[in-house]
């Protein structure tokens, strides 16, 4: 049975956007619903207020336009029949924003099939997002969108009474590092927020990355953490060292992609184990807000491997311990 609110959207989307989402596939966050079209070279995001506002919405659209003249394979916006970026309609006193976006084509690259060339790729495709960012950044450019700084304080709020203390301790521990870093030009800019390695597809050389939902302000090193994180718990070469890995495997190539686009110094790279640790401290705490998961039947056993990892002095040697007894070692 199709629920009334459905309905209703369906009948707004069609008119709007002429597309019928009863022919997508659904997927449901507690922000957005994406509908996802098989075969189409289109999907649509429709955030419910006020979980995101009309600026921040506007933000996000506005920065991933941007980046589309610096790089092809940006699933940028589409507008929708009436010319425009963004769709507002209400049903049941509910307003919701809808947008089109162009999706990626290729698929997850396996953790089998990253080689130094995958590496380089998708360095080279995230040097291009952090370069533009500093340029525009230099040029005086703000877009409405929160500081990672901002979100992680807002997490903290919304998760640390359902978290142990030797968890939040950990936790503040890490932050107050991050929080010395300066935010120098060059550093510090408009990131994608949630650069990781499901959140692109990968066709041949070309990386197709799309959800900039979480775009924020941050070091540029986050980006960079997520999608290192990602690789390893994806099952990045299991059972060896985390740390050899991060800097025999995947840096070497991956700076040469991102150093092709974006200028950097020697000690550019210095902090990429905290924001590994910093991007762990937000995994945990995401975690923490959700009560089951109908994606995985281990759901208990992922959170207490991250609220392991995060209370152990040196996460990287953690991941390795963990990946060791999860492979029989």
């Amino acid at each position: 049975m199709v629920s009334p609110v459905k309905a209703q959207m369906r009948e707004v989307l069609l008119e709007r956007y002429g597309v019928d989402i009863n022919e997508a596939v659904v997927h449901f966050s507690t922000q957005n619903y994406a509908f996802i079209f098989p075969d189409k070279p289109y999907m649509i995001r429709v955030s419910i207020t006020p979980k995101k506002s009309k600026a921040a919405i506007m933000s996000e659209l506005m920065w991933v336009d941007d980046l589309k003249s610096y790089a092809e394979t940006i699933c940028e916006p589409n507008t929708s029949l009436a010319g425009h970026i963004l769709e507002e309609f209400e049903i049941d006193n509910v307003v919701y924003r809808a947008c089109m976006f162009r999706t990626a084509r290729g698929n997850v690259k396996a953790t089998i099939d990253m080689t130094p060339m995958f590496f380089i790729c998708v360095g080279e495709l995230l040097g291009t997002i952090h370069a533009v960012s500093t340029d525009e950044r230099t040029m005086g450019m703000n877009y409405k969108r929160d500081s990672l700084k901002e979100i992680i304080e807002s997490s903290k709020a919304r998760s640390y009474d359902k978290l142990d203390g030797n968890v939040r301790e950990h936790i503040d521990g890490i932050t107050a590092q991050i929080d010395k870093i300066p935010q120098d030009l060059g550093k510090y800019g408009i990131c994608h927020g949630d650069f990781h390695a499901n959140n692109f597809f990968v066709e041949g050389n070309n990386v197709w990355l799309f959800d900039f939902d979480g775009c924020c302000y941050a070091n540029y090193l986050y980006d960079v953490a997520s999608f290192v994180q990602s690789c390893f718990l994806m099952g990045y070469k299991p059972g060896e060292d985390r740390r050899k890995l991060l800097y025999e495997d995947i840096l070497p190539y991956f700076r040469i992609g991102y150093e092709l686009k974006k200028q950097t110094d020697e000690h550019y790279w210095d902090d990429i184990e905290k924001f590994i640790a910093y991007r762990t401290s937000l995994t945990v705490m995401a975690l923490s807000e959700i009560d089951e998961c109908g994606v995985t039947d281990d759901f208990d056993g992922i959170k207490k491997f991250f609220n392991y990892i995060i209370t152990q002095d040196d996460i990287m040697d953690a991941m390795t311990k963990m990946s060791k007894i999860q492979n029989g070692g």
